[in-house]
């Protein structure tokens, strides 16, 4: 191979874009946990398109604040703002239609970076 020729690298997930997609659960994350802290893991599933089927999912710190990412997707699952000392619980979301964003990472892989709740 010429130093001006390249092959692209596998990466995991799903291609960045945007995608309709169902929330299907939250679950416990423990990989790095002694570097990183407690994490949940958000999973959505892809319902339309070339990628029908195909799970994409998003790493959150088990924080639970108003600046946290945990609590940025938990308003959007509720499509409105969390008012002070209000409950919330993921599993009372599974099934929320909208559509995910997902974009690449710098180790190459892909995450949701957003999810916008369906008008219903």
């Amino acid at each position: 191979m010429s130093s001006t020729s390249f092959t692209v690298s596998s990466a995991s997930g799903v291609p960045t874009g945007s995608y309709n997609a169902t929330f299907v659960g939250l679950e416990k994350f423990e990989e790095n946990s002694d570097k990183y802290g407690e994490g949940v893991l958000l999973k959505f599933k892809i319902v339309t398109g070339e990628h029908k089927g195909e799970e994409a999912s998003r790493i959150c710190s088990k924080k639970f604040s108003a600046k946290s990412n945990l609590y940025k997707f938990a308003k959007a699952l509720v499509g409105r703002d969390l008012k002070s000392g209000e409950a919330f619980d993921f599993a009372d979301h599974i099934g929320a239609r909208g559509m995910v964003i997902v974009e690449q990472t710098e180790s190459g892989s892909t995450r949701v970076a957003t999810f916008l709740k369906s008008a219903e």
